[in-house]
């Protein structure tokens, strides 16, 4: 190994190790001086922040919060369901295998990857007059109603500009708090639904014990370390529920992780629509 890249190694360790130690002394001085001194923290964490480019909103709020994890489990689709809902029971089963099952009828095709990951898409014609991001919403609801699908544990995380219509995003949400990682991805327009990509949770149980959260300032200063940070701005912070089997351990492949227990982490998003997601395993 040449000097050079050792001298770069060392550089990115004493960089980390002096952001650790940083936070520590950030953190047991407003430990010691009580409320008075919250301000005063907040304010050196938006400098640090700042140094690298990462503004942060007014509006964000830095309070502690505590929630119970939950146990879920994936969506599970079959292909008899989906054929019933989709197609009325007439759709052309074009392949099956262990780990995917592929219908169609006319315009219309359906991938179900191991089932519970969807992929629709309809080759309808584009619309040439544009609608509104409600009327998108609608549509998108309503095509979620139509094909038997719960539309009363979702909420529109994002909503992107896509031919004359949108590109919108649901996830799934239990008592007022996201459940990442799941989603509902639609591209809609006044022709209708042209695409629907789709994983999505279903709660079984919660915990009864609480989990310890990381501080919300721990969180931001996580963006630190992160390139696709810079330069953006915080535009929310909030806490939710995490599922991610492999990072958690039960499996390497997310497809076919069953069930498993969603944790409480942190969800930052910037100014662009991508989000970080900060948990206690972070």
């Amino acid at each position: 190994m040449d000097w050079s890249r050792i001298k770069t190694i060392l550089i990115i360790a004493l960089a980390l190790a002096n952001l650790a130690l940083g936070y520590e002394v950030y953190r047991q001085r407003m430990a010691l001086a009580g409320p008075a001194a919250s301000k005063q923290f907040s304010q050196e964490l938006l400098d640090l922040l700042a140094s690298e480019d990462i503004k942060i909103s007014p509006s964000i709020q830095l309070q502690a919060e505590k929630l119970n994890s939950l146990r879920v489990q994936y969506e599970n689709l079959s292909q008899e369901q989906l054929n019933r809902d989709f197609f009325h029971n007439e759709a052309l089963l074009r392949q099956k295998t262990f780990s995917l099952a592929d219908l169609s009828l006319k315009g219309e095709s359906l991938q179900v990857y191991d089932g519970r990951k969807l992929s629709y898409r309809n080759d309808l014609p584009l619309a040439k007059k544009k609608i509104s991001k409600e009327e998108a919403k609608t549509k998108a609801l309503d095509f979620l109603k139509e094909k038997k699908f719960k539309t009363d544990d979702l909420v529109l995380v994002s909503s992107l500009p896509w031919q004359e219509g949108y590109q919108l995003t649901f996830k799934k949400v239990y008592e007022g708090r996201l459940v990442e990682s799941s989603y509902s991805i639609f591209q809609v327009d006044g022709s209708g639904v042209h695409s629907l990509s789709r994983l999505w949770l279903d709660i079984i149980e919660p915990s009864d014990k609480e989990v310890v959260m990381p501080s919300p300032q721990k969180a931001l200063l996580s963006l630190l370390d992160k390139q696709e940070a810079r330069g953006r701005t915080v535009v929310r912070l909030e806490a939710c529920y995490y599922f991610n089997p492999p990072k958690q351990g039960y499996i390497e492949d997310i497809s076919r992780a069953q069930q498993g227990r969603a944790i409480p982490a942190w969800r930052i998003q910037l100014d662009n629509g991508q989000e970080v997601i900060v948990d206690v395993l972070s």
